[in-house]
């Protein structure tokens, strides 16, 4: 999910002209030399319907000062939006589908990394955003492992126009997100879903009654659930998430790592 609100943000500096491709925003979300000193890592974000928190609110102090998140916290009521949406339809309650992840910001060194681009006399370049990210293992969660795929309501995303169309959603207001951005951000593929049919019986013997529910099975991007197990995968070839390193053990482990 975090990575729906990066590419918000690529697509307001691209507006600017600046000349990148998306996967740069991927590639460069690592810990850069350039930078003299980077915070610690902070928890894992995600949609907890116990505090509330939006995105913004989960990231530690020090980098919701640092320039990249002064800058998208023009978006906060987006985001807050979206924050909402995932609250409302998701059936899990803990991080699943490998979409939590945690940051860490990058500060000082000659390229000033907490500084704004725009404030810098002589410029410097948008990206990267000295802005780190990694996907979240069981270690990061005390031992609660995300691999399993997300379960959202199947019914709702009906609304959206689809089977299991998670995204866009009219359920988000995007209206403090520029007319032009918009389209965009609507037709970002940020997730993949699989349909489960789940079967539950009531009672035992000959007065056993059984009923079936369908629910979608959800992953972030770049990975997809695995329509028997409903695990998340890595299919060969796709884009290297961030911090994937950290979790190949979890994959291998349900054999879901080629």
């Amino acid at each position: 999910m975090a990575k729906l609100f990066l590419s918000l943000v690529f697509i307001t500096v691209n507006y600017l002209e600046v000349d990148a491709q998306l996967a740069a925003v991927y590639s460069s979300a690592t810990r850069s030399k350039e930078c003299a000193n980077w915070s610690r890592w902070g928890k894992c974000i995600w949609p907890d319907k116990d505090d509330k928190l939006n995105y913004l609110q989960q990231l530690t102090p020090v980098c919701q000062q640092h320039w990249f998140y002064t800058f998208i916290k023009r978006y906060e009521t987006a985001l807050t939006n979206f924050y909402n949406y995932m609250h409302f339809v998701l059936k899990s309650d803990k991080p699943c589908g490998l979409c939590s992840y945690k940051q860490s910001c990058g500060y000082g060194g000659d390229k000033k990394c907490n500084v704004s681009p725009f404030t810098i006399p002589g410029g410097r370049p948008v990206i990267p955003f000295y802005v780190a990210e990694r996907v979240c293992s069981a270690k990061d969660l005390d031992g609660h492992s995300q691999v399993d795929s997300c379960e959202v309501d199947y019914n709702l995303l009906l609304e959206n126009g689809g089977e299991c169309k998670l995204w866009p959603s009219n359920r988000v207001d995007l209206s403090s997100v520029e007319p032009a951005f918009r389209e965009h951000i609507n037709g970002l593929e940020w997730y993949s879903c699989a349909v489960q049919t789940k079967k539950f019986r009531k009672g035992v013997g000959a007065r056993a009654k059984y009923r079936t529910e369908k629910v979608c099975r959800c992953c972030c991007f770049p990975f997809k659930p695995n329509p028997v197990t409903f695990k998340c995968e890595h299919p060969e070839g796709s884009p290297v998430a961030p911090g994937l390193e950290y979790i190949k053990q979890e994959l291998q482990d349900g054999g879901y790592f080629p």
